[in-house]
């Protein structure tokens, strides 16, 4: 018979075990009345010789080998009815658990679904991101058309595809709408290991400047345009007013930075984009997937010698440059992984908290039951046995708070994915699967363990006369000491959050309180499509973006308008090399500048100050000189001096003479207001949307943004705005607007979030930390009420009383208060190296935090004082 049968039929083993001993007792005793004894002397000798009867069932039961689970179930019940005795205590102890094991759940189930669940490809650890570095600039996530190719040819260890970014209007079927889309290399599915869910991918011979017009729609844009109809699959589509045939529907969820609608085939934009012949211009993202007997060390190293080779042989765009293999996961998750991890570690000090909170009141629980476990332990009960029984009580409230904080973090999680500033990786992805549960019901466990470890380990097994002759409440220094050590390290956990969040909130000042560079107050920026029918003809691209603008400044509450392919704070850029002299620098030592293309309205539009000089105005034209305004940091870079006008700036990418300097403004953060310091790019520039040659128009207008001042809401001229702007045939669409005010805030989303949690843990941290100090002291305070009783009849007053108490927390605080302070200036540096724009830990930031902690935690102390001292003497001897 198994354990499992022996176990579940234990009633009826139980029932034989008495009827055999029975049988053993009568059939010895009827043994020796048969040799004479008489009964009464017969029945004893025949229980002497068989031994005690509850010790020959004990013998018999460890040998079924169930013993341990009879005894657990033993000491489950007896918590269980322990608890039921104590619901105050119970209520409150799964209360703490719940909020710090529901939020440290939470926490790790969005960096498992983040950070360690692999990706929904096959093969996943085999997929492979390719960036390229620079030794002027560092690394870049861009490839030019002519590398990638190159690269795709000699590899033998990689299989590389691209992709970039696009969109257009969709004017057929339904009514025209502006869709994100993303031009792809042939290759993308295979080397992603997908497939359409109807039709097929690109063919080889798709992918080709001059091919049939060819496009995969996504899944969402098959469901809303064509009924989700497999007859979808041939059909045309009108997108960016050329009629695509569809050939596939990519999988539900597919995404490439973003969920775009439609795909199509990369090598035909040749004919309207110039920077696919571009060296320099390294504009694709590049995937690829390790080909079977090669590892990562392996692409590597191949990747090393196709740079090399690359940049031999074209010295003027490839000298220093290399490229570097990462895995793709690394890739789409970003920087948000040491922010999750961050956010990991502060609740976990929240849930230390929470256990050495509970480990305290377990510990009073304990000392309080010393003489219960006295008496066990001369019954006969070993401190195995007892230390057993305790850690199964705190063991059972781990799982039940772990089970509370199941249930919180299933409720929450969505709500907290919902929260995060600006787009989580893999958002879609956040759920509780089976390894949230397994970390959860391990840190119940262990939280279990942590707090019930005190209490076992106090245990009397030595003493145990003098334990049970004390009185109820005599309590040991060994135990006050342990009492003092869990304050000690609450209060410095304690600190440690404090002290972070007031370094979050003097970040948040200090970044908030920086100069934009420009006036943020009502403005609204959004990015504007052109009608696809006007994109063909350069003359009608100007005048379709001259009737843009003379269209929005008739809209009501519009004061002024502008064009520009870049925005402040938003996504996108243009780094172009530069330099003041006639001979260039070595290749890829030329400095860098961001430069904008903007229509002459675009200095009053956004409020940037003109330092020197003039901007543009109607005469920069295609024809006339070449003309260009730099900001104040790129005068001072390139020439020494913020004195710059009239001099001259070679600029390969729009002259190949030089370009007149013609007006000189002030710096803006276009990286945003934390991050803009630490940007590898800097200085900053901007020429005329009048002045872009022919051959390119067709390509701005894919990125030009619009830009409006307004006299009202700016958020009130959107619906106006974007009805003007239709356009005679109604496919002209404005999209992703956005105030100036809006991209400034999101600038600072992640400091402003994490701010906000740090201040929420840390709130709950001070609040636990006062609890346990209430709890301790108000316990220590109660069992030394009869020493308190013979100092008032030796004439202490009761303020001697609170000045005792208080002093005794006071001294607790100011260790704990030691402890933590070294250990915030630790969390700091991490914080530093973590956070962006961080600001270090200063005086001030202490000044405000620990006094907060220091006022909290001493009133929370006030209350045992003056219980204490209101102490009658009389009655407290008397319970001597």
């Amino acid at each position: 018979m198994n354990w499992w049968k022996r176990l579940w039929r234990r009633r009826q083993m139980e029932a034989q075990l008495e009827k055999e001993l029975s049988f053993h007792l009568e059939q010895h005793t009827s043994q020796l009345i048969a040799r004479g004894r008489a009964p009464d002397e017969a029945r004893r000798e025949a229980r002497l010789a068989l031994g005690g009867p509850e010790q020959v069932k004990e013998k018999c039961r460890d040998a079924r080998g169930t013993r341990w689970l009879e005894d657990l179930l033993q000491d489950t019940r007896y918590a269980l009815r322990t608890f039921r005795q104590k619901p105050g205590f119970t209520l409150v102890a799964l209360l703490i658990l719940s909020l710090g094991i529901g939020a440290t759940t939470v926490m790790f189930a969005v960096i498992n679904s983040v950070l360690l669940r692999p990706l929904a490809y096959p093969e996943p650890d085999r997929l492979v991101t390719l960036r390229v570095f620079t030794e002027q600039i560092g690394e870049l996530w861009g490839f030019s058309n002519l590398d990638f190719g190159d690269a795709k040819r000699e590899s033998l260890t990689l299989a590389l595809a691209a992709w970039t970014y696009g969109g257009g209007t969709i004017s057929e079927p339904g009514e025209p709408e502006y869709v994100n889309g993303r031009q792809i290399s042939a290759e993308l599915f295979s080397t992603l290991g997908i497939s359409p869910v109807q039709g097929r991918a690109f063919r080889p011979d798709e992918d080709r400047p001059g091919a049939a017009p060819v496009a995969i729609i996504s899944y969402g844009l098959w469901q809303r345009d064509f009924g989700g109809e497999p007859s979808a699959i041939g059909r045309s589509l009108v997108y960016e007013g050329k009629p695509y045939t569809v050939v596939g529907i990519a999988p539900a969820g597919f995404q490439l930075d973003g969920e775009p609608d439609v795909f199509t085939p990369l090598e035909p934009r040749q004919n309207t984009d110039p920077r696919m012949q571009n060296r320099r211009a390294r504009f694709l993202r590049v995937m690829g997937r390790l080909r079977p007997g090669f590892g990562l060390a392996e692409g590597r190293a191949e990747l090393a010698l196709i740079a090399r080779n690359l940049a031999e042989e074209y010295p003027k765009s490839n000298t220093g440059l290399s490229m570097i293999a990462y895995p793709l996961q690394k890739e789409l998750v970003g920087d948000v992984g040491s922010t999750l991890w961050l956010l990991l570690c502060a609740v976990g000090l929240v849930l230390l908290i929470a256990c050495v909170n509970i480990a305290s009141l377990l510990l009073a629980r304990a000392v309080s039951r010393e003489r219960e476990l006295a008496m066990r332990v001369a019954l006969g009960a070993g401190r195995r046995r007892l230390a057993r029984q305790c850690l199964t009580e705190s063991a059972i409230l781990g799982l039940g708070g772990g089970v509370l904080g199941v249930v919180l973090a299933f409720v929450s999680i969505h709500p907290f994915v919902a929260f995060w500033p600006g787009s989580l990786p893999r958002a879609e992805e956040v759920h509780l699967d089976w390894r949230v549960l397994v970390f959860s019901v391990g840190a119940s466990l262990l939280s279990g363990l942590l707090f019930g470890l005190a209490p076992a380990l106090r245990v009397p097994v030595r003493g145990v006369e003098q334990t049970l002759r004390a009185g109820a409440r005599s309590i040991a220094g060994s135990s006050r000491r342990l009492h003092s050590g869990f304050v000690v390290s609450e209060i410095a956990f304690a600190v440690v959050l404090l002290v972070s969040a007031g370094m979050l909130g003097h970040t948040l000042l200090a970044l908030s309180s920086l100069d934009p560079g420009f006036n943020v107050h009502d403005v609204i920026a959004a990015r504007f499509a052109l009608s696809p029918a006007t994109l063909g003809n350069p003359e009608q691209v100007r005048e379709a973006w001259q009737d843009v603008l003379d269209r929005a400044r008739r809209v009501p509450g519009v004061d002024s308008v502008a064009l520009a392919d870049i925005i402040p704070m938003r996504e996108g850029e243009n780094s172009l090399p530069y330099w003041t002299t006639a001979a260039p620098p070595p290749p890829n030592h030329e400095p860098v500048a961001l430069a904008a293309c903007v229509s002459p309205d675009y200095l009053k539009v956004m409020g940037i100050p003109l330092r020197q000089g003039r901007f543009f105005n109607e005469h920069d034209r295609i024809g006339s000189e070449p003309v260009v305004v730099i900001d104040d940091n790129l005068a001072q870079h390139a020439f020494g001096t913020k004195d710059a006008v009239g001099k001259r700036i070679w600029i390969p990418a729009m002259s190949p003479s030089p370009v007149l300097i013609v007006g000189i403004v002030g710096h803006v953060r276009h990286w945003g207001l934390a991050s803009d310091d630490q940007s590898r790019v800097r200085d900053q520039m901007y020429y005329p949307l009048a002045q872009v040659p022919a051959p390119l128009l067709h390509f701005f207008s894919s990125i030009m943004s619009i830009a409006a001042r307004t006299t009202i809401p700016p958020l009130k001229v959107v619906e106006p705005l974007r009805r003007e702007l239709r356009g005679e045939a109604g496919d002209q669409a404005l999209y992703e607007v956005h105030t100036m005010e809006q991209l400034v805030s999101a600038s600072l989303a992640r400091q402003r979030f994490l701010l906000l949690l740090f201040g929420i843990f840390a709130g709950l941290a001070l609040l636990l930390a006062c609890i346990g100090i209430y709890g301790v002291l108000a316990y220590l305070t109660n069992q030394r009420v009869p020493e308190i009783g013979v100092r008032m009849t030796l004439g202490a007053k009761p303020l001697d009383v609170m000045r005792l108490v208080l002093g005794e927390s006071l001294v607790m605080i100011f260790i704990g208060v030691g402890v933590g302070i070294l250990a915030a200036l630790a969390a700091g540096r991490i914080l530093n190296r973590l956070v962006e724009g961080m600001r270090p830990a200063d005086v001030s930031t202490f000044a405000l935090t620990i006094p907060v902690l220091v006022i909290a935690a001493l009133f929370a102390s006030f209350v045992p004082a003056r219980r204490a001292s209101r102490v009658d003497p009389v009655s407290a001897l008397r319970q001597q």
